[in-house]
C-alpha cells in the first residue's frame, strides 16, 4: 500500500469512526481532514480508527516502508543491492515481514537495526541471520541482551557509540545516538529518502496519545532533553514505533508540552502538602484531556513523576 492509497483509506475508516461517535462526545469536524491534516495528531483526530490486529506495510517514498505487526511497526529500506530493515519485533512478526520484502524485491536483507533492547521490538531476528544478514545495535544494547537473555534475540554484529551510517546499494541510513531516554541504548534512524525528510523515532513519542504504562523505563530529565534535540534536528514528518505509520514532527512538541505541564503539575502538589496517596487520583492537566489514552494512563504517568521528584530516579 502506497502514502496515496493509505490516505484515502484513513478517510473512509475517519468518516466511518466519527458516524459512530456517541451524542455525548465532544464536538467533532463534519467533514474528514485533508491528506496535511491525517499527519498531524490533533484532537479528534481519526487516528483511533485504524486497528492494531494483524499486520500490514505502508509505501511512504521510493524504497522506504513501515511494516505493522499489531500495533508496533519498523521501517525496511530497498536498494538494488538489498534491503536494510529495522527491529524484526517477534518471530511470528519476522516471516510477515520478511514475505512483505520478498513482494517488493528478490534482494536479501543485508543489515537488520535494532533501535533499542526491549523486547517488544527485538526478537525474531534469526530468520535473518539465516540468510546472512548482519545485525546493528548501539553498543550499551550488548549489556542488556546479556543481563536478560532472551533466545528470539540475535546479537549484534557491529555497535556503534553515537553514530553510524548504513550504507547499501547507493542508499544510506544514519543511525543517531542521543544519550540516555527510554533506557540507555535507544537509536534514531534517518533514511536519505527524500533529503532525510523521515525520522523512525520509537517510543520517543506516541502521537496523539498520552504516555503508555511503561513509563517507569524512562529518564524524565533526559527525556526531555532528547524531544528537545530532536525538535532541533532537520527532518518532518516522524515514523513511531507504534500506532499511526506518520506524524507530523509536532508530536515531539506534544509530547514535552505534556510531560512538562505534568511535571509541574505533580511538583505542585507535592510542595503544597498533598497527601502522596491522593496525587494519583488529584492531579491532572486538562488541556491535554484530548490525548488517546489520557484517562487510562495518566495515573501511571503521575506516580511515576512522583517517583521522580519524591527519590531522584
Amino acid at each position: 500500500m502506497n502514502l496515496k492509497t493509505f490516505t484515502a483509506a484513513a478517510l473512509l475508516a475517519a468518516s466511518s469512526a466519527w458516524a459512530q461517535t456517541p451524542a455525548t462526545a465532544p464536538p467533532v469536524p463534519v467533514t474528514p481532514p485533508s491528506p496535511a491534516e491525517l499527519l498531524k495528531p490533533a484532537p479528534n483526530s481519526s487516528w483511533s480508527a485504524f486497528s492494531v490486529r494483524g499486520s500490514d506495510v505502508i509505501e511512504l517514498a521510493p524504497g522506504l516502508y513501515t511494516f505493522r505487526y499489531q500495533g508496533t511497526r519498523n521501517i525496511f529500506m530497498v536498494t538494488k543491492d538489498g534491503v536494510i530493515a529495522s527491529d524484526p519485533i517477534n518471530t511470528e512478526a519476522a516471516k510477515l515481514l520478511r514475505a512483505e520484502i520478498r513482494k517488493v524485491t528478490d534482494k536479501p536483507v543485508k543489515y537488520v537495526v535494532y533501535s533499542h533492547n526491549h523486547w517488544d521490538h527485538a526478537p525474531g531476528g534469526q530468520i535473518f541471520k539465516d540468510e546472512g544478514a548482519k545485525f546493528i545495535s548501539h553498543k550499551n544494547c550488548v549489556a542488556h541482551f546479556k543481563d536478560k537473555p532472551n533466545p528470539d534475540i540475535v546479537m549484534p554484529d557491529i555497535t556503534f557509540e553515537k553514530t553510524y551510517a548504513v550504507k547499501l546499494g547507493g542508499r544510506k541510513l544514519d543511525l543517531i545516538y542521543l544519550g540516555v531516554n527510554h533506557g540507555d541504548c535507544l537509536i534514531f534512524m534517518q533514511p536519505d529518502t527524500e533529503g532525510g525528510k523521515y525520522l523512525f523515532g520509537v517510543d520517543i513519542a506516541t502521537p496523539g496519545g498520552a504516555p503508555l504504562t511503561y513509563i517507569p523505563v524512562y529518564d524524565l530529565h533526559n527525556w526531555l532533553r532528547t524531544l528537545k534535540e530532536l525538535e532541533a534536528m532537520n527532518f518532518s514528518v516522524l515514523i513511531p514505533g507504534h500506532g499511526v505509520p506518520i506524524a507530523d514532527k509536532s508530536s515531539l512538541n506534544e509530547r514535552r508540552r505534556y510531560m512538562e505541564a505534568l511535571m509541574a503539575a505533580v511538583k505542585k502538589a507535592i510542595d503544597e502538602g498533598m497527601p502522596g496517596n491522593e496525587i494519583p487520583d488529584k492531579v491532572r492537566v486538562p488541556e491535554f484531556a484530548y490525548l488517546r489514552g489520557y484517562e487510562t494512563n495518566i495515573r501511571d504517568n503521575v506516580r511515576r513523576i512522583q517517583t521522580y521528584y519524591g527519590i531522584g530516579e
